[in-house]
């Protein structure tokens, strides 16, 4: 096909850039919703039991004023799908943060923490701290009577899903067992490992 005007090859230029960039957004939709599916399935299990590619793209300098222009649309594309990128995975995040919160008010989060802080406080013969969640100080008794040794529970407001810190001194050993640190490390992970390239 052949292009009388540089307007010609510009709008063909536009449509084929915007065509690409649906086809795109549908791949990374679906590349989203399958890693989605598992990271949430992976921290449920967790929760049971117990996300940034930096995208970099380089702009290479074009000689034309018509090169240019079309770099700046293959620009704008990107930005956009970048954007959708970073809304779904943003969206992920929430999601499984809403259903560790839901998880937290359940007789098995109960009951778990109270085996996991016996079992951590028979690792270490010495006195402990144990940090709660504001809203996890209603089972402080419970939870402390748990504790092999002498502890105190204090509340800590960086921890905001639950779980809890336990510290102890004489060891110098802090072990954080929050949902908040998890949830924070599964993200960085998600973003080290996922493939979600775009381009």
């Amino acid at each position: 096909m052949q292009y009388n005007t540089i307007e010609e090859l510009e709008e063909y230029f536009k449509g084929e850039i915007e065509r690409v960039s649906q086809s795109e957004i549908k791949k990374i939709q679906k590349e989203i919703e399958n890693i989605k599916n598992k990271n949430i399935k992976e921290l449920e299990a967790t929760a049971r039991n117990n996300a940034e590619i930096i995208v970099s793209q380089e702009v290479k300098s074009m000689d034309s004023e018509h090169a240019i222009s079309l770099s700046r649309m293959a620009d704008d594309s990107q930005r956009k799908l970048m954007k959708k990128r970073q809304d779904l995975i943003n969206d992920l995040f929430v999601e499984i943060r809403e259903k560790l919160i839901g998880y937290t008010s359940t007789d098995d989060y109960k009951e778990k923490m109270k085996e996991k802080i016996s079992l951590l406080s028979s690792r270490y013969h010495s006195d402990g701290v144990l940090r709660l969640a504001e809203k996890d100080m209603i089972l402080a008794d419970e939870l402390g009577k748990s504790f092999i040794g002498q502890v105190i529970v204090k509340k800590d407001e960086s921890i905001e899903i639950g779980e809890f810190i336990l510290e102890f001194h004489q060891d110098r050993i802090v072990i954080n067992e929050t949902y908040d640190a998890r949830l924070k490390e599964e993200r960085e992970m998600f973003y080290a490992n996922s493939e979600l390239i775009i381009g």
